[in-house]
């Protein structure tokens, strides 16, 4: 009994230790770091600006995917997606800014629209590309 009483005491005296070193810790410093940590989860625009303020997207089409993906653009900004197929012919479609572009492989075509609404929006290849096919799926965010 003697054995277990040591021990029990051994126990709450470490869990006593520990805590005490967390409440030295400033509230101030946990914020900052829970706000820092949300920052970090924020997505990158992607591209670049061209000299005429356009935002220029390389997008790389390939069974059964878009790359970059997501792809992530400002609000108002002109984008113009400069759209490769790697291998077969590839369409890429975004319905809320009318976009519908096929793509043979090999080649590079351009599609532009002015990202004037904010949020998520559902990109897809519109050309049957093989099995996968109802895979190939990607976003655009607009921030």
């Amino acid at each position: 009994m003697k054995k277990y009483f040591g021990f029990i005491i051994c126990f709450f005296l470490a869990a006593f230790v520990n805590s005490s070193s967390f409440a030295d810790t400033p509230i101030e410093e946990h914020e900052h770091t829970a706000h820092h940590h949300d920052e970090a989860q924020e997505p990158a625009l992607s591209g670049r600006i061209d000299e005429n303020g356009a935002r220029i997207i390389e997008v790389k089409a390939s069974r059964y995917k878009f790359d970059p993906d997501p792809i992530v653009v400002k609000l108002g900004e002109k984008v113009r997606f400069e759209i490769t197929s790697a291998d077969v012919t590839h369409g890429l479609a975004i319905a809320d800014f009318q976009v519908n572009i096929s793509v043979l492989a090999g080649e590079t075509k351009t599609a532009e629209f002015v990202a004037d609404k904010k949020g998520s929006f559902h990109m897809h290849c519109s050309v049957y590309c093989g099995p996968g096919h109802s895979h190939m799926h990607g976003t655009l965010i607009v921030q």
